[in-house]
């Protein structure tokens, strides 16, 4: 993590807790987060819990792979089959959508992606890869636990459930994305919010990605308002102008969004919870 980045985290992180009166969590950060940093700096540099994606020794195998490989080589739920708890299971099976959208972008120079929910960094390292040459933004509640790193990612802190840490990520990397991909909280307030303010960092033509767009239906609290619907209708609700499914915008950000949403694109992967598929996914081209 650059030092920069580590402020900015820092302070953002601090706001969050103080901002949602977490008081004593905000206390033990001063002390906290600089200590994750010098220790995050020390595994790294002897690479304890810490994958250099530059110095991989796989470097070149893994450069031939294809996604769905590269999703299971790290064990990312993106892919056909991941180990959980040490057994082998079934996965989301979003490879072939990945492939299917992001196929123009695999060798584009100078890709930019912004992944918010990068975890522990299993699909950050299996995008690394996939794509020829991308500089990808690390955006996590917690971006310490991230276990890969290199010269071409930066880890920044991101609570989705704050409008503040939101826009004040969007203004603090000042940066336009090919790719954002939201991996994030997985509740529907947070996915519209969240494209809300950081489809203004989408560049035109870009893709914007909504994972796990029907968790809600398997988990109550990813719908605190108790809606009879989700990101999908809501954004769909933004297209046609249907007020009666609007939620979380105001009017001028439906304008907008409805002006710079060129086309919608749901699709379905295999992974249920509670017997229920919660694997849908929306892919959003900007005008």
């Amino acid at each position: 993590m650059l030092f920069t980045d580590f402020f900015f985290s820092f302070i953002q992180s601090l706001k969050t807790d103080l901002a949602k009166k977490r008081f004593y969590r905000s206390f033990k950060k001063l002390f906290y987060y600089p200590y994750k940093f010098l220790l995050d700096r020390i595994r790294q540099t002897f690479l304890i819990k810490k994958n250099n994606l530059d110095k991989n020794l796989k470097l070149r195998i893994l450069k031939n792979m294809k996604l769905d490989e590269l999703f299971i080589e790290f064990n990312a739920d993106k892919g056909s089959k991941f180990k959980m708890n040490g057994k082998l299971i079934g996965g989301h099976s979003y490879t072939p959508f990945y492939e299917k959208y992001f196929s123009s972008y695999k060798n584009k120079s100078k890709l930019k992606v912004l992944e918010i929910g990068s975890l522990r960094g299993s699909a950050t390292a299996s995008f690394f890869y996939y794509f020829n040459n991308p500089e990808i933004f690390c955006a996590d509640i917690n971006p310490f636990q991230i276990e890969v790193f290199s010269k071409k990612i930066r880890k920044l802190f991101l609570d989705t459930q704050s409008k503040e840490s939101i826009s004040n990520l969007s203004s603090f990397i000042d940066e336009e994305f090919d790719i954002i991909i939201d991996d994030g909280s997985h509740n529907i307030k947070d996915q519209i919010v969240t494209l809300n303010i950081l489809f203004r960092n989408l560049k035109r033509n870009g893709v914007y990605v909504i994972e796990d767009a029907s968790q809600y239906l398997a988990m109550k609290n990813l719908n605190q308002d108790n809606l009879a619907y989700g990101a999908k209708e809501i954004l769909f609700s933004v297209i046609k102008n249907d007020k009666s499914k609007i939620k979380y915008l105001q009017q001028d950000d439906v304008k907008k969004l409805r002006n710079e949403i060129k086309k919608i694109y749901i699709e379905k992967g295999i992974y249920t919870q509670n017997q229920i598929n919660i694997s849908e996914i929306i892919f959003i081209e900007k005008s």
